[in-house]
C-alpha cells in the first residue's frame, strides 16, 4: 500500500486507497502533461505494476508510431525499476485497431498479471469493451496516451503525468536524485471527490517503491523527446510478436 492518507468514498465498492487500483484492477489512462513526458509514463506504469506485485507475464502492446517516435521498453531500465524483463510479452502494432484487439484479447485472459498499451488515442465504446473485458477477467490494464487524450473515458480513472526534479541524495549530493513524477488525477469514476488532486510522488528501492513526496521541487522538469537507445538482442531477448 502506499503511504499517505486518502478520503475514502463511503461507496464500499469505491473503498481504494491511493492509486485507486492503478495497476492493481480495472481500466486506468495515464496521459502525458505536455509532449515529451512520455518516458514519465512509462516509469509511473512500470513503478505501479511493481507495487501492484501479481504473478505472471505482463503484456506490453505498442502503437508502431508510437514505437517509433518514443522507443521501446528495454531490459536494462525494466531491472532498474524492479521489473523482470522475461516476464514483459511484447507485441507491437501496425495500427490503433490492431493494437486494442491485441489489448482486448490480453484484458480477456485471465493468467495474466496486467496488460498496458501505448496508444495515440481510443473512443468510449473501445473503452467500455476493455473496462468489460477487464472486470471479467479481473485482469489490470493501463493505457498510455500522449498529450492529446481528452474527452470523455470509461476508465476508471485518467492520470496526467510530467517528470519532477528530484530531491537532492543526502549522502552525496553530486548522486542523482531519485525518479519523481507530478500526477494529476484528472478524472476518477472509483474515487470522484478526488478528481483534480495532484500528487508528488517519487520512486524507492524497497517496497512500496511508489512514495507520496513533500518538499519536491516546485518547478517541473522539462520534458524531452526520448533518445532511443539501439536494441542490442545479445542483451535481451524479448518473446516478440508482430500485430496486424
Amino acid at each position: 500500500m502506499i503511504s499517505g492518507s486518502v478520503h475514502h468514498s463511503s461507496d464500499p465498492a469505491s473503498d481504494l486507497a491511493f492509486p485507486f487500483g492503478l495497476g492493481r484492477s480495472g481500466l486506468h489512462e495515464l496521459a502525458e502533461a505536455r509532449y515529451g513526458d512520455f518516458p514519465a509514463l512509462t516509469g509511473l506504469a512500470l513503478a505501479a505494476l511493481r507495487d501492484a506485485g501479481r504473478g505472471g507475464a505482463c503484456l506490453w502492446v505498442i502503437q508502431k508510431t508510437l514505437a517509433a517516435e518514443h522507443g521501446r521498453p528495454c531490459g536494462g531500465g525494466l531491472g532498474h525499476a524492479g521489473v523482470n524483463p522475461g516476464q514483459l510479452l511484447l507485441v507491437e502494432a501496425r495500427t490503433r485497431m490492431d493494437a486494442l484487439r491485441a489489448v482486448e484479447e490480453g484484458a480477456r485472459a485471465t493468467d495474466l498479471a496486467a496488460v498496458v498499451a501505448e496508444l495515440d488515442d481510443m473512443d468510449f465504446t473501445a473503452a467500455r469493451r476493455l473496462v468489460l473485458a477487464s472486470q471479467a477477467s479481473r485482469t489490470p490494464v493501463i493505457l498510455l496516451f500522449p498529450h492529446t487524450r481528452s474527452g470523455a473515458t470509461a476508465a476508471q480513472g485518467r492520470w496526467r503525468v510530467s517528470s519532477r526534479h528530484s530531491q537532492p541524495d543526502t549522502a552525496d549530493l553530486r548522486a542523482p536524485g531519485r525518479p519523481a513524477w507530478r500526477v494529476e488525477l484528472e478524472k476518477s469514476r472509483l474515487q470522484p471527490g478526488e478528481a483534480g488532486r495532484i500528487f508528488d510522488l517519487e520512486f524507492r528501492d524497497e517496497a512500496p517503491c511508489l512514495r507520496l513526496a513533500s518538499g519536491l521541487a516546485a518547478r517541473p522538469s522539462a520534458p524531452q523527446p526520448r533518445r532511443v537507445t539501439p536494441f542490442r538482442p545479445h542483451a535481451w531477448k524479448p518473446r516478440w510478436q508482430q500485430a496486424g
